[in-house]
Order: C-alpha cells, then structure tokens, then sequence
C-alpha cells in the first residue's frame, strides 16, 4: 500500500488502554489517542541496530501464575487492592550492573493496537520505539527493564480464546506494567506512545506527568526534560516539529465532577463492581471476591512520564515516524532526557 493510502483512524484502543477505568466514553483529546508505529519498521543496520530484548526479563505470567494478595472489604473503600495483574513477579530478571534501572514501556500490544492510520500502526511502533530507546540507554550505561518484549501484552496468557477480553484485559495489562517497574525498584517510568485525532492537522510532541503524587515535582522535571531534548534533537537534525508541551494529566479526563488521569501516571484508582460491570468487565478476573464492591489499583512508586511522539494522524507527522532518521533521533532525544535528568537528580 501506498503511503497516501490511509487506514481507518483507530483511537478507541489507546484510551481505554492509557485511561482504562474511567466511567464514561468522552471526547478525544490529544493525549489520548495514542497511535504511535510503523506498521513497516525500518530494517535495522549494522550502525542502527534494534537490539533482541536479551537483557530484559520476560514479564509474562506463568501457566499457574500467583495471585498478589486482596483485601476484601465488607463496603465500599479505598483500601481494597486489585489482584488484576496475575504476574509472578519472581520470573523478573533485572539487568545485572550499577546503573540505574529505567523501566521502558512500549505501549498497547496483544490485540489493543492503539491507533493506526497513514500506514502506521501503533502498538508496534511503540515497541520498535521502545527498543532502540532500550538500546541506546544500554550503551549509555544504564540498565533498562521493557514492560513488553514482543507484540503481545505486558503479561502472557491474557490474550486468546478463554482469556479476558476488552476491559479486564486492559485493565490487567496496565496495572502489570505497573507491578513490573515497582517489584523491580526502578527509578523511572517512561511510556512511549504516539498520538491520533480524528482531526488530520493535530500534530506534534508532547509530554505528560502526574502533579497529584507525593513526586508530582521531579515527575514534572521529567517531562518537561525529555520534551525539550526530543524536540531539540528533532530541530537539530533538521526536523521541524510543533513542541506541544510538558502537560499534567492530573485531570485529563473529566466525568460527573471527578478527575481521572492516565491510568499509568495516576494514584491509585477505585472502581467498583456496578463500574466494571457496566465497561464490560468481568469482576472476578480483575480480583473482586464474592461480596466485595470495590478495588483499588496500585500506583507506580517512581517519577514517570509518558511520551506522545507526533500523531499518526497527520500525514507529515506520520511520515516522520516512518523515516528511520527520524525515528532514531526521537529515541536520542528521550534519552537524552532521562540521562539529563539522572545527572540533575541522582536516584
């Protein structure tokens, strides 16, 4: 197919995936459609390799996998803990070495695409992404953990005939990439994403952060430093690229007076029963015992953000993501944020 040749814009998939958990469908904003990936990666060469994951731990969950621990309430609280993510968190091999752990999370994955439009399709960009930002923060010195190694979801077994599907499958897959970075003690949490609107001339990069957690403050730093990088790489090879920002998703998402921010970056999420059940969900996969009306997810306990590099929505933007050029001095520039921020603020 052609480069003109545009697929349907698919935009469900990344906000249910990013915001999974939230009451009701509303408008897109440009955060929430991810849609980063080059449904035809470019081939890597000898001095632009895309490295087998061979340091980083599969997070699939075994045949038999462990339940992490619930707290059954009698009402209604925010003490409950979801057992969504089944992980044996004891099958995570962290990178031997002295530098510091960067948890690299490729978006979607298994069949949650994210977005997919001008012959780009995110879920597996995200992962090609992904991979060369694991590559280049190797040889920097630094040790990397990937949320997902191939194009399955974060955890195995989630997907296929018999497995959850729709809400609980997203529901579950986010929460482990959570588990994954907090068993693993990483210092950071960067996502890698793209962006989709419906609109074709939305374009450009930003950055989200949460300003609602006890290190909203170095979260922030995070951000707004990995987005100056990019965009700086970007210009200084000679892209021209709109700099949307360094945002806080604190309330990107609004409903009946109630805030909801990206599922990853967020503090711990409530959800009950009759919510589940309306999203489609099934209550005992996503760890609700007999009686109980609600669960609490688990928050990452590191500063994190999460990255939306252009929109595969728009023609120029999506022609970037498919020039290998562009694609690596993307990956330079969010290293080169998070090298930036380690040296300013040691973990």
């Amino acid at each position: 197919m052609s480069h003109r040749g545009v697929w349907p814009l698919l935009i469900a998939g990344m906000l249910m995936v990013a915001c999974a958990g939230d009451p009701a469908p509303r408008t897109s904003t440009p955060a929430e459609v991810s849609t980063i990936a080059a449904a035809s990666a470019p081939t890597a060469s000898p001095t632009n390799p895309t490295e087998p994951a061979s340091l980083i731990a599969s997070a699939a969950a075994t045949a038999a996998p462990s339940v992490l621990a619930v707290t059954v309430p009698s009402t209604l609280n925010t003490n409950a803990v979801t057992a969504a993510a089944p992980l044996d968190l004891s099958q995570i091999a962290i990178p031997p070495g002295n530098g510091a752990l960067i948890l690299v999370d490729a978006g979607h994955g298994g069949d949650e695409i994210g977005a997919a439009a001008n012959g780009i399709v995110e879920k597996d960009s995200n992962l090609e992404m992904a991979q060369r930002v694991q590559r280049l923060l190797t040889q920097s010195g630094y040790r990397v953990l990937m949320t997902r190694v191939d194009s399955g979801r974060a955890i195995g077994d989630i997907d296929g005939p018999g497995q959850p599907q729709g809400f609980s499958a997203q529901r579950r897959d986010l929460q482990a990439r959570i588990d994954i970075a907090n068993a693993a003690g990483a210092a950071l949490f960067v996502s890698l994403h793209s962006n989709g609107l419906n609109d074709p001339s939305a374009n450009g990069i930003e950055t989200y952060y949460n300003s609602q957690r006890p290190f909203s403050a170095e979260s922030s730093v995070l951000a707004q430093t990995i987005q100056s990088t990019v965009i700086s790489e970007m210009r200084r090879t000679g892209y021209s690229v709109r700099d949307r920002g360094a945002l806080d998703d604190a309330c990107l998402r609004a409903f009946q007076g109630q805030c909801f921010p990206l599922f990853l970056l967020g503090p711990p999420r409530v959800t009950s029963r009759d919510e589940t059940l309306r999203r489609g969900g099934d209550p005992s996969t996503l760890g609700f015992a007999p009686g109980q009306d609600a669960i609490a997810s688990r928050a990452t306990g590191m500063p994190g953000a999460l990255v939306e590099l252009l929109f595969i929505s728009n023609w120029e933007d999506a022609q970037l993501l498919a020039d290998d050029t562009a694609r690596e001095t993307m990956a330079r520039g969010v290293v080169l944020g998070i090298a930036r921020f380690l040296t300013e603020n040691p973990r």
